[in-house]
């Protein structure tokens, strides 16, 4: 046998070496495979909004003593988990006058749906339990101004709040009939102050 057909053999036995390895690749291996698939993670959300359309419940200027201004304002729950509200201020401070400014503060019902800030007629609203807040203007300005010390309440006897749970909050200020409220040639005022509601999940 030449060198040539030698080398031929060999190469021919090199290229069947090859493919049965290649056989045996493709079809000695069991295989089997399962699947779970759709997946998916979404998180819960917190979510309260008013009917204020960015407008303030009230700017009073010369005001009598003794006169009260009525004002109301709708909260709508649109979280999935369940939550507390608070109301509190922002604010750091007000003006002298807002010693001697009365503030009450009650959670009810609306009939009528008025348009914000008004509370209708005056069978209107129904308040719900005792009032939230009666005082001064200057003291729910220094004790409630965090969520910490704010003043919860809840949609009728509920201790929660629940997706598309709304509440209406009445606001009754009124300046006393005391001249230390009179500024003489210069009207007192409180000064610009807000009103925050805060809900986190329970």
């Amino acid at each position: 046998m030449t060198a040539r057909h030698r080398k031929l053999l060999l190469t021919l036995l090199l290229i069947g070496a090859t493919s049965a390895l290649a056989g045996f690749g493709t079809f000695s291996a069991f295989s089997s495979t399962t699947t779970n698939s759709g997946n998916s993670f979404a998180a819960g959300t917190v979510f309260v909004d008013d009917n204020d359309a960015s407008s303030a419940m009230y700017t009073v200027s010369n005001q009598a003593p003794g006169t009260t201004v009525e004002r109301c304002i709708k909260l709508t729950y649109g979280g999935t988990r369940a939550a507390e509200v608070r109301l509190y201020t922002p604010t750091a401070s007000v003006g002298t006058v807002a010693d001697y400014v009365n503030l009450t503060v009650e959670k009810g019902t609306l009939a009528g749906n008025p348009a914000f800030p008004g509370c209708g007629a005056p069978d209107d609203f129904t308040a719900q339990g005792a009032p939230l807040y009666t005082g001064e203007l200057d003291d729910f300005v220094a004790a409630k101004n965090s969520y910490a010390n704010g003043i919860p309440a809840f949609p009728g006897a509920q201790t929660q709040w629940n997706q598309n749970d709304t509440l209406v909050y009445r606001f009754q200020v009124t300046l006393q009939d005391d001249n230390n409220a009179n500024g003489g040639a210069t009207p007192l005022s409180t000064g610009s102050h807000a009103f925050t509601w805060e809900a986190r999940n329970q």
